[in-house]
């Protein structure tokens, strides 16, 4: 899969009205976050965009991080998953590919409270 199969996401991000944020898993007491002005949307999908590399990582784990976006009327357009410190996966990737800003997406989701993550590991 090139380059142009990775920009499928293009059409969830055109499509998007709200974005939910939250941990995978929930007992953690972390906080998710809804994101839906169009300016922050436009923010957090440049925030995970992908390096465009042939292959893509499988990895076995269910990841930490989902964002669901959703269109009109709230239909899910989609579910990306963010490995902490890894990279972000979209079921139509075959895996895992590698964050293009890794730092600005843990930046991101330390302001809002949705991850825990050390002061040390944000630049």
């Amino acid at each position: 899969m090139g380059w142009v199969g990775l920009r499928g996401i293009d059409g969830v991000w055109a499509g998007a009205r709200s974005v939910e944020a939250c941990l995978m898993r929930p007992e953690s007491g972390r906080r998710g976050v809804l994101v839906g002005d169009a300016a922050d949307i436009a923010e957090l999908a440049g925030l995970l965009e992908v390096v465009p590399t042939n292959s893509a990582f499988v990895c076995m784990c269910t990841g930490d991080v989902r964002f669901t976006v959703r269109g009109e009327m709230g239909k899910i357009l989609g579910e990306l998953t963010h490995h902490l410190g890894g990279g972000v996966e979209w079921h139509r990737w075959g895996g895992e590919r590698p964050l293009l800003r890794p730092h600005g997406l843990t930046r991101w989701l330390a302001e809002r409270g949705v991850a825990d993550v050390s002061p040390a590991r944000i630049p």
